[in-house]
């Protein structure tokens, strides 16, 4: 079976939208002290270096399936924890519930769509 490798532009498209305009959000915080922008900075760099590599790799010739599933596993693994977070604390509106939910549901989306039916190599 062949790759179905446009299954994982929607993902790396996602990824690279919502991040990169997250470290933007974060530098631009005045409200935020050293340690809030060092780790949102961090988690930021991670879902774009991951996507990165798999881009990279995507246009090299092919994405190994290892890259690809770290990144599922980091995309749904942190909003499983952090929205999770956000939902159930009460400090939150009920708009910012609502935004990180739509967050958390097209990422999990773009995730399915990117690792169902496509058979990568190791």
């Amino acid at each position: 079976m062949r790759t179905k490798k446009w299954r994982i532009l929607p993902l790396l498209t996602w990824t690279f939208v919502v991040w990169v305009s997250r470290v933007r959000n974060v530098l631009v915080n005045q409200d935020l002290d050293r340690a809030g922008v060092v780790w949102r900075l961090v988690a930021a760099g991670i879902f774009i270096g991951s996507a990165l590599l798999v881009l990279v790799q995507l246009i090299s010739g092919g994405t190994k399936r290892a890259s690809l599933n770290w990144l599922a596993a980091w995309s749904v693994g942190f909003w499983v924890v952090r929205g999770g977070e956000i939902l159930i604390d009460g400090a939150w509106s009920f708009g910012f519930k609502a935004i990180h939910a739509a967050l958390m549901a097209t990422t999990f989306a773009t995730v399915a769509l990117a690792i169902s039916g496509s058979r990568l190599p190791e």
